[in-house]
């Protein structure tokens, strides 16, 4: 099908035999060896990615916290800070519509 090397998608029952075989495997090495579990990112090829209609179809901006590092949708933000903001009344909707500003 085309499909890239490495890659795999699992139907219902591969999900439930996957599931259950990393809970065996992190039972046996990670809690009765009382060891540490890391997680890592799952990396997806461009390719994947294009096929799909992700590269083409969403282009949402993000925009980083300079203090945090942490990353955010900016049409999320926009949202929330219009939200902080009340309704504008009825004059102003129709200066704005008319495009003429006040000093």
């Amino acid at each position: 099908h085309g499909g890239v090397s490495g890659l795999f998608d699992y139907g219902p029952t591969g999900s439930a035999v996957k599931n259950n075989l990393v809970a065996a495997w992190r039972e046996f090495f990670v809690v009765e060896d009382g060891m540490l579990e890391v997680a890592c990112p799952a990396v997806t090829p461009e390719v994947v990615l294009a096929a799909s209609g992700h590269v083409q179809r969403f282009t949402d901006l993000m925009v980083r916290d300079l203090v945090s590092g942490e990353c955010f949708r900016a049409d999320k933000l926009l949202l929330e800070a219009c939200a902080a903001f009340p309704p504008p009344t009825p004059a102003a909707a129709a200066v704005a519509a008319a495009g003429v500003h006040g000093a």
